[in-house]
């Protein structure tokens, strides 16, 4: 069973190798791209975190629109683009652990009053 099993194998290995085609191609791109490349995904980093809803809503709590941070987006150098794109990458996702701190000391608390009771009021 495991000759045929390897035969199989190499049978279709060399199918593979021989009928499809294997071509790469490398080529070098200059650090302009590069920059220009990141750059823009950075922008576009900061633009899609302005255009949370949760987001707009505090902007509008402090006056500002929507459309007028999406702008002044628009106007920042990119040095100030990095730098904020910066401070979204290390912000903490999702909301506070203050829920699940409390889930699992729930679920302690139950599982020791399990194990106490069962301590000192064994089955009889």
């Amino acid at each position: 069973m495991k000759k045929i099993s390897l035969r199989l194998i190499a049978y279709w290995l060399a199918v593979c190798m021989t009928a499809l085609p294997f071509t790469a191609t490398a080529g070098l791109i200059g650090m302009d791209e590069v920059v220009t490349q990141q750059l823009s995904s950075e922008r576009a980093k900061v633009s899609e975190f302005l255009a949370r809803a949760d987001v707009i809503e505090q902007l509008q709590q402090q006056g500002v629109s929507a459309q007028a941070a999406q702008e002044r987006v628009g106007a920042l150098t990119d040095n100030e683009v990095r730098e904020i794109a910066g401070r979204i990458d290390s912000m903490p996702a999702g909301a506070t652990a203050g829920g699940t701190a409390v889930v699992v000391i729930g679920l302690f608390i139950i599982a020791l009053t399990y194990v106490i009771v069962r301590i000192f009021y064994p089955y009889k």
